[in-house]
């Protein structure tokens, strides 16, 4: 994975010349990227600096939301969830990304559950 390329497409996504400014939140999906890849997946595949870029993007976007959910319910408002529509869009994003990097990552989607043997544990 190349850093400078993630942020190259991270700016991409966002419209703006910012990567700079999120190079920290940019770094930390890039680490989270490369502890998804399964151990025989190619690193240097270019699909996964877009992979890294849509987890920094959702992750800036996960703040945004924050802030704006913090500054509107302090003023008395109350904020539905799908006005946020950049949050919403930068799920779907990560979620087309890590579809597309599959057969690269492991997956992300399992459930654990575990059953007992009809005691309950107090």
């Amino acid at each position: 994975m190349d850093i400078d390329e993630a942020m190259k497409v991270f700016e991409l996504f966002t419209g703006e010349h910012n990567g700079e400014e999120y190079f920290m939140i940019l770094s930390l999906a890039v680490y989270e990227t490369e502890t998804m890849l399964r151990p025989e997946a190619d690193p240097t595949d270019v699909r996964l600096n877009y992979l890294a870029a849509a987890i920094a993007y959702y992750r800036v976007q996960q703040i945004l939301a924050a802030r704006e959910r913090a500054a509107v319910t302090y003023a008395g408002k109350v904020l539905k969830e799908s006005q946020n529509s950049a949050y919403e869009y930068s799920k779907l994003l990560l979620r087309d990304y890590m579809q597309i990097c599959s057969d690269l990552i492991k997956p992300q989607n399992f459930i654990f559950s575990s059953f007992s043997g009809g005691e309950e544990v107090q």
